[in-house]
């Protein structure tokens, strides 16, 4: 998810202290693409990520159903960050197969980071759920999606 935004959907001073907060969490993950939709604020939060991993995010444009189909298709056994508007998480990571741990995320869940592992043998689709920086999300991890309960500090791949 993308911090927070002023009116002109631009990072405001909270929303660029938890965008380096995300770097620091993904600093040590081998991203292959960085995917963001069209604002401004996608932009700025997948900014420090690309520099730092030689990434140049890509927008998204088309309907979360086929960006989770070139997910799938195109980065299998890779990671690939999808920097989305909190209304998108969801139906992402149902195209994307999950088992979905809540029905909705709020807008102030943006400390909220997915992590989806797909198992291109089996379909076999886990996800896990952290967050980064300073506590925001008012939604409770539900304790099967707690990453920190099963990976202290990584991030699955997509397999």
């Amino acid at each position: 998810m993308h911090a927070e935004a002023d009116k002109q959907d631009n990072l405001n001073a909270a929303g660029q202290a938890r965008a380096g907060d995300l770097a620091k969490k993904l600093k040590r993950e081998k991203l292959q693409a960085i995917y963001i939709d069209e604002t401004k604020a996608a932009q700025q939060t997948a900014d420090v990520l690309g520099q730092k991993a030689k990434i140049l995010p890509r927008v998204y444009a088309d309907s979360i159903k086929a960006l989770a189909n070139k997910i799938k298709k195109n980065f299998e056994g890779n990671k690939v960050l999808v920097v989305a508007k909190y209304s998108n998480v969801i139906p992402l990571l149902s195209a994307l197969g999950a088992t979905l741990p809540f029905s909705a995320v709020v807008s102030n869940d943006n400390d909220l980071l997915f992590a989806v592992t797909i198992n291109a043998n089996s379909n076999k689709v886990d996800l896990f759920i952290s967050h980064y920086g300073k506590k925001q999300h008012s939604t409770e991890i539900p304790e099967q999606y707690n990453l920190e309960s099963f990976y202290p500090s990584f991030v699955p791949p997509i397999r």
